[in-house]
């Protein structure tokens, strides 16, 4: 997905998001925090906005797929927005 898709998010949230990103990556990170990390990623991703302009059929495709891997539906990982109904 697209770095666009996360344009919206707030500089602390994406700052957050980094530190997740770098805490799972980290080989001392213990199994307790990388879950909380892993948990506190999952919900910064559920915010993307997956309707810019830079999006593609097979973006969409991926990013669904991820998501269904940690257990999220296509109801929990995002809404459509009105222009697109």
């Amino acid at each position: 997905m697209h770095d666009h898709a996360f344009d919206h998010l707030s500089d602390e949230k994406l700052n957050q998001m980094r530190q997740s990103f770098k805490r799972l990556a980290d080989m001392k990170t213990s199994q307790p925090e990388r879950a909380k990390h892993q948990i506190a990623l999952l919900d910064l991703c559920s915010e993307a906005d997956l309707y810019t302009e830079t999006t593609t059929p097979q973006s969409l495709q991926q990013w669904y797929a991820v998501m269904h891997c940690f257990g999220l539906n296509a109801d929990q990982i995002a809404s459509v927005p009105e222009e697109a109904e």
